[in-house]
């Protein structure tokens, strides 16, 4: 998997659950929403924006520090070789089947 995709998935996650969690916290805010986007609504969707992409960009630099970026690669070169015959004979027998759709 791609460090982006990690990233963009962590993201909107924690975005999501921030919404949850603050959402009923400004209840009180309800009627006066309509004033408060008239007024601020482009500030707020900027800096909106500028913290999803902070935190998406950090999330992305811990990926490729912590080694992340490549564990997809480095899985499927492991897949292939097996598929390949090398290693596990009996993994690579059962992967042979799944792909003929033998299932026992």
């Amino acid at each position: 998997m791609q460090p982006w995709k990690i990233s963009a998935g962590l993201t909107a996650a924690l975005a999501g659950s921030a919404f949850l969690l603050g959402g009923s916290r400004l209840e009180y805010l309800a009627p006066h929403w309509p004033a408060i986007l008239a007024g601020h609504g482009v500030g707020l969707a900027l800096h909106a924006v500028l913290a999803l992409t902070a935190v998406a960009a950090t999330i992305y630099v811990v990926a490729r520090a912590t080694g992340l970026a490549d564990l997809g690669r480095r899985i499927d070169l492991a897949e292939r070789s097996v598929r390949r015959g090398e290693g596990d004979s009996g993994l690579s027998d059962s992967l042979r089947q799944d792909e003929e759709g033998d299932w026992k």
